[in-house]
């Protein structure tokens, strides 16, 4: 069993779960030092599923926990039975678990764990993933982009953490992505 066999029906199970949402696939998070493997954007929750076949290791996964729960509402892995008790001691108590096995001939996807709200996102992961223009719309909004507007993404992305609760900043970055055009 692969990541090939198993996002197909994840992505189907997602896009029944938020039907309203924007379902996409690799969203890169930290300049794209990692990649969700399939993402749920909407206005209220950002929530990302990592995929780990049979034939993939786990080496990598620790990594990935740390990044997607900096930046995520909602986690999920989506693992084959090979790696679930491996991979299960790995995840923070919030992030779900979908088991996918063969039944009777057919890949299925079975909840293992529920997951739950993220209870630590930062807006400082979050906000990575707005663009430079993004970031100055929101300080614009603000009213806080004032002598900084020719300045680098970097000084953007401070003054918005030192100027704007951390709430309002996650809460801004969910609109924009589920509105975003030209993602690729």
């Amino acid at each position: 069993m692969r990541d090939a066999d198993i996002r197909p029906l994840l992505v189907r199970a997602v896009r029944a779960r938020y039907p309203d949402a924007r379902v996409m696939d690799e969203l890169g998070l930290m300049y794209g030092h990692v990649r969700v493997d399939v993402a749920a954007l909407s206005p209220n929750c950002l929530h990302g599923y990592e995929i780990k076949g049979d034939a993939d290791d786990l080496r990598r996964l620790p990594e990935q926990v740390r990044l997607y729960s900096e930046a995520l509402d909602r986690c999920t892995l989506a693992v084959g039975e090979r790696h679930l008790h491996k991979a299960a001691p790995l995840l923070p108590p919030w992030w779900g678990i979908v088991r996918a096995r063969q039944v009777d001939g057919a890949l299925v996807l079975e909840p293992e764990r529920e997951d739950q709200e993220n209870p630590e996102p930062t807006a400082h992961a979050t906000l990575h993933l707005l663009w430079r223009p993004e970031l100055l719309a929101l300080l614009d909004a603000a009213r806080e982009a004032k002598g900084i507007r020719s300045a680098s993404k970097g000084r953007l992305f401070r003054r918005a953490l030192e100027r704007i609760p951390a709430d309002e900043l996650r809460a801004h970055v969910r609109r924009v992505l589920v509105t975003r055009e030209g993602w690729r």
